[in-house]
């Protein structure tokens, strides 16, 4: 029996929830725009896209190994959870006071924090919108989170190339790069 994926550290995991939440911040940016609250969320929003821009870069000039990935399994379905966060912003009406604002800040403060503390700031919608896959994957016994760019059914003898970012999670290199 494989065990989950580790945590990770909470530092990677707070990284992975401010890129995985940029629709939300970037969208309550709109909402709030021509108010103080415009700046905070566009700050998180920036915050978020800039922690993306480092992961891609650290996935570019990393390391990549073989894994013998010995067990798949598709974690899309665990998507939801974000996307329900993604509509807080549709809800928020700035016109209706400050009150809303803090209350919509609050809701979403208190979903991100129940991201990083179990983990599921691995699971980031903005990959499927750039073609990639999100599994949990079983190597040696140990389970990792595999952001994938191929299709595990195709990986038959050819074992695909991780980075690894973090203890629990790899992202699969093109081996051409």
């Amino acid at each position: 029996m494989a065990l989950p994926p580790r945590l990770g550290p909470l530092r990677v995991r707070v990284e992975l929830t401010f890129a995985a939440f940029v629709p939300a911040f970037a969208l309550l940016a709109t909402r709030t725009f021509g108010t103080l609250w415009f700046w905070l969320f566009l700050g998180l929003a920036v915050l978020g896209v800039t922690f993306l821009v480092v992961l891609a870069l650290l996935v570019r000039s990393g390391n990549p190994e073989p894994f013998g990935i010995e067990a798949v399994e598709d974690k899309g379905d665990d998507v939801l959870g974000h996307v329900g966060a993604y509509l807080l912003p549709v809800l928020l009406d700035p016109t209706a006071g400050s009150r809303e604002v803090v209350i919509s800040t609050l809701v979403l403060a208190l979903i991100v924090q129940i991201h990083v503390a179990t983990g599921r700031v691995h699971i980031n919608p903005l990959l499927y919108l750039v073609g990639r896959r999100v599994h949990t994957g079983v190597s040696g016994g140990q389970t990792y989170y595999l952001v994938t760019r191929t299709d595990p059914a195709t990986w038959g003898r050819v074992s695909p190339l991780f980075v690894t970012v973090s203890p629990s999670l790899l992202i699969e290199k093109k081996r051409s790069q």
